[in-house]
């Protein structure tokens, strides 16, 4: 699938590279072509009205202006008339220089030679002549079939370009298709994973309650407690994946507005502090600065939900987790800082990847899917700003969000 699309886009990249040549050729060769005779037809022209001043002595015309332009004159018979002006080449190819139309411009081609002509008829004497003049265009004539020469050596070797930088363009337009295509690859195999395993544990508790029918709920609550959280733990990663849908496809847009950070963090806190004291579990808010943020108030709330959420999962009793907000370089920073397990150094970008774990085991068990840093990349991105993950010293996690301040935010 993936080889015909991309011979696709090369004959494609190569058609619209040819269609440009072409017509880029066809113009340039068009406008030197017409700018070439634009000059000797005004010569010719100049020579006809100069013609009707000179003397009636036709025998001894020769154009003032011109010296380029040569008159061939004939009689009421169409005979030459001799001349000391009229060589010997226009009477060997007489026959192929008569005119054929009068008071017009045209071109008269003979072996090696080529002529711009114009031909007319003049009354002297009673006597009516046909007078022809001639210019040679063969400087002209080497010049458009140099000019033709040079497009085609051109086009061949734009053909071959064409076909090199298409084959490029092709492979790299690829690239965000293949990348696309892998990670979709790699969310439905994730997501496969990630739910068979409560889907299994649903399933085989449910069967164990149809193996007693008659028995009490209270009786099986070791069957149905499980399922219920498995339920709760699926409705979770099914919200999770639909909001990096929604992202993936553009269609969540944040929307922002002036919001006070101090009391917006204060507020979020609030709740796990006191889930942090029935776990033995330090929670402490530091606020270094005041600030007012032009942002989504609802992203930001579901984005240090995330943030405490997994300092809460991962740090044992008597831990102390410490969330500072201050402004550093234009910037609002936000810290969520824990001494729990940690996060080794080869896994510090990895961890907001989708369904990335260190400990599989340890998330299942906390109910984690490894969805909820990728939507706080994503909630920051829409942000502008950035999010990454320090080691905390001696131990732990600092988990950094920097938030760029728009100028109306100063104000």
């Amino acid at each position: 699938m993936f080889n015909r699309n991309r011979l696709r886009l090369l004959a494609a990249n190569i058609t619209v590279f040819v269609i440009i040549f072409s017509i880029f050729s066809f113009i340039i060769y068009s406008y030197i072509r017409s700018n070439q005779y634009v000059r000797v037809d005004k010569e010719l022209i100049i020579s006809k009205k100069l013609f009707n001043k000179v003397s009636s002595n036709l025998e001894i015309f020769i154009p003032v202006a011109n010296p380029r332009v040569i008159a061939v004159i004939r009689n009421e018979r169409g005979e030459l008339i001799q001349g000391g002006h009229i060589s010997g080449f226009y009477k060997t190819y007489e026959r192929k220089l008569r005119p054929k139309k009068f008071n017009e411009i045209f071109d008269v081609n003979l072996e090696n030679y080529s002529f711009r002509s114009i031909a007319f008829p003049v009354k002297i004497e009673d006597k009516t002549f046909t007078v022809q003049l001639l210019a040679n265009t063969n400087a002209e004539r080497d010049v458009l079939k140099n000019l033709l020469n040079i497009l085609v050596l051109g086009g061949i070797i734009i053909l071959l370009i064409s076909i090199g930088a298409s084959w490029y363009i092709a492979d790299k337009s690829m690239i965000p298709i293949l990348n696309s295509w892998k990670k979709q690859r790699e969310f439905v195999e994730n997501a496969s994973h990630e739910l068979r395993t409560p889907l299994t544990i649903i399933q085989s508790r449910l069967e164990m309650l149809l193996k007693y029918p008659n028995s009490k709920i209270i009786d099986k609550i070791e069957n149905i407690s499980p399922a219920l959280s498995e339920t709760r733990r699926i409705s979770k990663m099914v919200s999770d994946l639909l909001t990096l849908a929604r992202a993936d496809s553009n269609t969540t847009e944040v929307e922002k507005k002036k919001t006070n950070m101090t009391q917006l963090i204060s507020k979020i806190i609030e709740p796990y502090i006191e889930l942090g004291e029935m776990q033995n579990k330090n929670i402490v808010f530091e606020a270094l600065d005041d600030m007012k943020l032009f942002c989504d108030e609802g992203r930001i709330h579901q984005l240090l939900v995330i943030l405490l959420d997994n300092a809460i999962k991962y740090t044992e009793e008597g831990a102390t987790i410490i969330v500072k907000s201050f402004i550093k370089d234009n910037k609002y920073i936000i810290n969520v800082e824990d001494n729990g397990i940690g996060v080794k150094a080869e896994n510090k970008e990895k961890i907001f990847e989708r369904f990335f774990r260190e400990d599989k085991a340890r998330s299942r068990e906390s109910g984690g899917s490894g969805l909820g840093l990728s939507i706080a990349q994503w909630i920051v991105n829409k942000h502008n700003g950035t999010i990454k993950c320090y080691a905390n010293s001696p131990k732990g996690t600092i988990i950094k969000v920097s938030l760029p301040i728009e100028k109306r935010e100063s104000i």
